[in-house]
């Protein structure tokens, strides 16, 4: 960035802020978090996890389904809103502190890595160039590994019967204005093959249902698009998608195809991502480094940004700075590492699966 003429790096800015991939990134971005907030500040979340209760009535499953639900809604603290109920839950089955951390964050991120609406994969899309749905097909196999690995903790368990779930006067509406984004989304990206496009489009179907449902106030609008996380996350999409167009004019290629020479890729391409994810415990702020740095020197299969993408994503699962799982160590009362017997080992065994499927 240094060496490149002033010019230059405008001329770059400008044509980056622009892009059509960028402009599409921004507005969805924008749109998720408005859509999240909307749900929260209207009380349907609270609502649509009742009624998820009152409908599992099974302690194992709703161990589960309540951390993957809340999952799909980046929102802040989501793992505290699970916590409560795996912790109650936990002491049912017998489940230890470590046991109960790890169910809370494995399956808060097990649906989420292969999730249409999640902006990581959104960005590992833009930044590789590849289809959407191409990519969710690759990690879907891995995904239902991460899925079905924690469930043994509680399939082991017999359970006392004392289990008492109050009877909760929710309706499935709640659901409505989730359901509709994922479905339309997932259909339009994907299977219309609309890519960005039908995720704007699902997403707005979500807004403009979760506002007709939800019925909230004006000024809960208006706090709802001014939070601040609209112009972080905006912001980090196009640092991202800048910091690719900058590395493209640079010598780093050159020095990534050298270092590929010299080492096996599959090795470079599950430690760098891996330990970016593990350090910055920021899923976007690795997938951004690792993508702009892979992007520019190697031509990458479908199968290998896969590998890329998961190798981030379960670094900064698994991070001790990360919050989700700082959070519910906290609230349980137990140290982080409680969780690695059973967080390591799943996630060894995520990112084996991601490499099998590189030989494909």
């Amino acid at each position: 960035l240094i060496s490149q003429p002033l010019p230059d790096v405008l001329n770059t800015m400008f044509l980056t802020l622009i892009n059509e991939t960028t402009v599409l990134l921004l507005i969805i971005s924008i749109e998720i978090v408005f859509f999240v907030n909307i749900y929260s500040a209207t009380k349907m979340i609270d609502e649509a996890q009742s009624y998820l209760i009152g409908k599992i009535r099974k302690p194992k499953l709703i161990a589960v389904m309540i951390p993957s639900f809340l999952g799909l809604l980046p929102i802040a603290g989501g793992a505290l809103l699970s916590a409560p109920f795996v912790d109650k839950i936990g002491n049912d089955l017998g489940l230890s502190k470590g046991e109960k951390v790890f169910i809370n964050v494995w399956y808060r991120h097990s649906l989420l890595f292969a999730y249409p609406m999640n902006d990581a994969l959104i960005l590992a899309v833009a930044l590789a160039s590849i289809k959407l749905s191409d990519l969710i097909l690759v990690l879907l196999p891995s995904m239902l590994i991460m899925f079905a690995f924690g469930y043994p903790l509680l399939i082991k368990r017999k359970g006392r019967t004392n289990a008492k779930f109050v009877e909760q006067r929710s309706s499935g509406v709640s659901l409505i204005p989730f359901m509709l984004a994922v479905i339309t989304a997932t259909v339009l990206s994907t299977v219309l093959n609309m890519g960005f496009y039908g995720i704007v489009l699902g997403t707005m179907v979500g807004i403009i249902s979760a506002l007709l449902i939800g019925r909230p106030k004006g000024t809960s609008i208006v706090r709802s698009f001014m939070d601040k996380r609209m112009l972080t996350i905006a912001l980090v999409l196009y640092s991202a998608m800048l910091l690719r167009g900058f590395i493209a004019n640079t010598s780093v290629p050159v020095l990534i195809n050298t270092l590929s020479l010299m080492l096996p890729r599959l090795i470079i391409e599950v430690l760098l991502p891996f330990f970016l994810g593990y350090m910055v415990a920021s899923i976007s702020g690795a997938i951004a480094l690792s993508f702009v740095t892979f992007a520019a020197g190697m031509t990458l299969t479908v199968y290998e940004v896969a590998l890329i993408y998961g190798s981030a994503f379960i670094g900064y699962t698994v991070s001790p700075f990360h919050l989700c799982l700082v959070f519910t160590a906290e609230y349980l009362k137990t140290n982080i590492t409680s969780a690695y017997k059973y967080m390591l080992p799943a996630a060894a065994v995520t990112i084996l699966s991601l490499i099998a499927l590189t030989f494909i």
